[in-house]
């Protein structure tokens, strides 16, 4: 029976079992869509064991695990996101909660750029997160950018943001 390493922990696999179809049933949070290998939301880096090049990554729900196999999700730079916290902290300072779509890994102390429908972004240093979350605080400032005031004035629980990791 082949093992899938994940995200930090080990799932027994039935011999030829469809990969997304094994780890649903390990009740394992994977982003998938379509399930024909069109979407390719359920792709997945192969970490080990990588041969070479054309074998670094795969469709979760196209691929018959053979193997032993350690998969992670692959790296994004850019992900949609949910807004919902918006926490006054004082007359000029807004705690903000995202919830990401998928597991994007930032650490407090690190910068993100928020940007909204409306198009309006900026750069805010990330005070907290988690594996598909994180809060920044945002102060409003005279004259300041047109995010600030947006989040301060005209932003909901519920509103899309795009998060763009900063390089």
């Amino acid at each position: 029976m082949p093992v899938i390493d994940f995200q930090g922990n080990s799932y027994v696999l039935d011999e030829n079992e469809n990969l997304l179809d094994g780890l649903l049933r390990h009740r394992v949070r994977i982003p998938y869509s379509c399930r024909a290998g069109v979407c390719q939301s359920c792709m997945l880096r192969l970490v080990s064991p990588q041969h070479n090049p054309a074998e670094g990554c795969l469709l979760a729900c196209q691929t018959a695990v053979q193997r032993d196999l350690t998969l992670a999700l692959p790296t994004r730079d850019e992900m949609p996101g949910i807004l919902t916290e918006l926490t006054r902290l004082n007359a000029t300072e807004m705690r903000i909660g995202i919830t990401l779509r998928l597991p994007f890994v930032v650490q407090p102390g690190e910068h993100v750029t928020l940007i909204c429908n409306q198009g309006f972004e900026s750069v805010f240093q990330v005070s907290a997160s988690s594996a598909d979350s994180l809060q920044c605080v945002i102060k409003r400032t005279a004259g300041g950018c047109l995010f600030s005031v947006w989040i301060h004035s005209q932003a909901h629980i519920g509103d899309r943001l795009m998060v763009s990791r900063n390089r």
